[in-house]
């Protein structure tokens, strides 16, 4: 494995780092009590609003489609077509996820192993033509429609009209003392919410733009080129970005989610080319390895951070200022890393990557 694809590690253990704390600002879905504010609140805030949220998610997604692309890739180099594998694959990630949201409702592993179904669908399209569907979904075409039809909110009415529809209604899972009683709703009615959020928002569409654009990545050899052309690609990034970003304000809604794209062809392989210089590479070693860990992280730190806050574990959600909330999450990314450094001398894969892996070899010699 070359240093940029070790980089490209380390940029999934920051985008690991950055849902850790929108999870933690939200405090992981569950209520939030009154308390009086910490000074540093605003700067979370600030930098939940403008850093983590909605952008963290969109570069996990960026990542999905290329890693998607390097085990379809590596699997046509040696003859092997890896479509049902992977679909395979998939199905177990939804397992992980179902199992993940009993103790978390907000999980997004379910969400994406159904949508990852669609790269599969789209492997043998040309570069062109997956280039084009890309764009289209980034650029919102139903939200595009219901806004010149004068009815921006349709989206939205349409996931809320399937919510009362199926009765589902928010449950404040801190206050329950049952852990059966709040695994059982988020197995239920979290996950219907999930997808009703995911669609009533726009995100659908995003996301799998964004599963599209890391294909195209994979394709275009992006990550294996030369440096330079990683900086062009972070530039071009960074003008949408900051043209997106400079116009909220007189922008269509619809233009707005042009920001996280613009994020993530900024971010991306601007980290991918600073954490493959020579003189970081001997530094990247805890984030390669917490990247190599994604799914195990992923999983723990949200079960972790339920029990801690919720009525049937320690109940500290309502003592924990938003500060003091997203001063334990670092806390627990800092022990997830030395966790994933220490495991990785003895295994090759995560605990639950070794699983994932495993079972989706089943029937391989």
């Amino acid at each position: 494995m070359s240093q940029r694809i070790h980089s490209i590690d380390a940029v999934r253990a920051l985008a690991l780092f950055g849902i850790l704390l929108a999870h933690a600002h939200n405090r992981f879905n569950f209520y939030v009590p009154e308390h009086a504010a910490c000074a540093t609140d605003a700067v979370y805030d600030w930098l939940y609003q403008y850093i983590f949220v909605c952008k963290s998610f969109m570069v996990f997604a960026f990542l999905f489609g290329l890693s998607f692309f390097l085990q379809m890739d590596h699997a046509v180099a040696k003859g092997i077509d890896f479509r049902g594998r992977f679909c395979w694959r998939l199905v177990l990630l939804f397992f992980f996820g179902v199992f993940h949201s009993f103790f978390y409702q907000g999980d997004i592993l379910t969400i994406f192993s159904v949508l990852g179904f669609i790269p599969v669908l789209l492997w043998k399209l040309s570069t062109r033509t997956i280039a084009i569907l890309c764009g289209l979904c980034l650029c919102q075409p139903v939200v595009l429609v219901t806004e010149l039809c004068g009815y921006p909110q349709a989206l939205y009415d349409l996931s809320e009209a399937i919510r009362c529809g199926l009765g589902i209604n928010w449950l404040d899972p801190a206050k329950q003392n049952s852990l059966w009683e709040t695994g059982w709703w988020n197995l239920t009615n979290g996950i219907a919410l999930s997808w009703v959020y995911v669609i009533g928002s726009g995100r659908i569409f995003i996301l799998i733009g964004m599963f599209m654009l890391g294909m195209l990545a994979g394709r275009c050899r992006v990550f294996e080129q030369r440096p330079e052309r990683l900086l062009r690609i972070a530039l071009v990034g960074a003008c949408i970005y900051a043209a997106s970003f400079a116009g909220q304000q007189v922008l269509p809604v619809w233009m707005h989610w042009w920001e996280d794209t613009g994020f993530v062809l900024m971010a991306v392989p601007l980290g991918a080319w600073l954490l493959a210089r020579p003189v970081l590479v001997p530094y990247i070693a805890p984030l390669t390895a917490i990247g190599r860990c994604t799914l195990t992280c992923y999983i723990t730190q949200n079960i972790i951070m339920a029990v801690v806050l919720c009525g049937y574990g320690f109940g500290m959600n309502p003592y924990l200022s938003t500060t003091g909330i997203m001063n334990w999450a670092m806390v627990l990314y800092v022990a997830q890393t030395l966790f994933s450094m220490f495991w990785l001398r003895s295994h090759r894969y995560g605990p639950f990557e070794a699983v994932w892996r495993k079972l989706t070899r089943i029937g391989l010699k």
